[in-house]
């Protein structure tokens, strides 16, 4: 494996659309929700140790976060968590990662890969990633993976990108970056066939983004430039919450995206967890141990206590039993979660229910 690559876990997201079960004190990042045994961040950390030497993976996390990563991950060393004092989207994020690698290795190049995101081939994906940093080191261009699209689905971002300009590997100028889309607009995007899925992974070397981040967002830049860890917090205070996307990838004229096919889910609902897994013959997902289900299709229930759960008569629905919360929630307005967070907080303290 190639010493100046290094891998970047960003970790620090709460994950509240898959509450009750997500939570501040430990987002789905931490769960193992697909019930292999494993949490999504440690699942993540194997796939990356394909791909990077293991001591060049990095994970930043919030401050609150640092004993959870600790204890999940225990081969990271401490120097190599790196945590923020509060949470200020993925331009912060990275520009603090490439700012510790800048003076570690002035060669180095950055894969950032978001922790809780599924991905079902991991050969495909350590293929993908390494041609991927051959072409930024090749280019000094910034990359990004953009997934095949298989639906119209409205809960991804997508990228659209140049067909007829192929560099390389599956490599595409990058036209624009699109905002999730209504139905009939992404049914479009399907059919035009170059608009991709926006995974929220990168390829970059450290120089690179360093250079586009003074260009396009110097204000975040001079802040990251010298800094000391001991000015973090007040460096947190002062800096703008906006995403790399925004921030950089919008702008740029040196964007490129890598069409890739690795079986990738960003897992960001409890729908995207009922495609994804196992069903029984009524088309029902099932976490739970102990459970009667009479007259009941196409549901998802997810259990983590000894109870019981019994069900009748019901269709399309969610239901996740939690030791302090019941969820039961019609799949089709699962967009209402982070509301039912937000008023669950209000009412009966965010301590408790967030």
């Amino acid at each position: 494996m190639n010493k100046h690559h290094h891998a970047i876990i960003m970790a620090g997201g709460i994950g509240s659309r898959f509450w009750p079960l997500s939570r501040n004190q430990k987002p789905k990042q931490f769960i193992d929700i697909l019930g292999t045994g494993k949490s999504l961040i440690q699942m993540t950390f194997d796939r990356l140790c394909l791909c990077v030497p293991q001591q060049n993976i990095w994970v930043v996390t919030n401050l609150d976060y640092f004993e959870l990563v600790k204890d999940q991950l225990p081969l990271i060393e401490s120097d190599r968590i790196l945590c923020e004092p509060s949470r200020k989207n993925t331009a912060p994020c990275i520009a603090f990662a490439a700012a510790v690698l800048k003076d570690l290795d002035p060669e180095s190049s950055m894969l950032i890969a978001p922790s809780d995101h599924l991905i079902l081939n991991d050969l495909q994906f350590v293929k993908d990633i390494h041609e991927g940093f051959q072409f930024v080191e090749s280019t000094q261009g910034l990359l990004t993976l953009g997934v095949q699209a298989s639906r119209p689905d409205t809960g991804y971002g997508y990228i659209h990108f140049n067909t007829y300009e192929n560099q390389s590997h599956d490599i595409f100028p990058v036209i624009a970056f699109v905002e999730k889309p209504n139905h009939n607009l992404a049914l479009q995007y399907l059919e035009s066939g170059n608009y991709l899925w926006n995974s929220g992974m990168f390829i970059w070397k450290t120089s690179s983004i360093i250079s586009a981040m003074e260009e396009y967002t110097p204000a975040i830049s001079d802040l990251f430039s010298d800094f000391s860890m001991d000015q973090l917090e007040l460096i947190y205070d002062q800096v703008e919450s906006i995403s790399i996307d925004f921030a950089v990838m919008e702008k740029s004229k040196n964007v490129y995206v890598k069409t890739v096919d690795f079986g990738w889910s960003d897992l960001g609902t409890w729908g995207s967890l009922y495609h994804l897994s196992k069903q029984d013959d009524r088309q029902n997902v099932i976490h739970s141990d102990k459970q009667l289900l009479y007259d009941v299709n196409q549901c998802i229930i997810h259990s983590n206590t000894d109870q019981l759960i019994v069900v009748q008569g019901l269709n399309d629905y969610i239901i996740i039993n939690t030791p302090d919360v019941l969820l039961i929630c019609e799949k089709s307005h699962e967009q209402n979660i982070k509301q039912m967070v937000a008023d669950a907080a209000t009412h009966f303290g965010k301590n408790n229910f967030s």
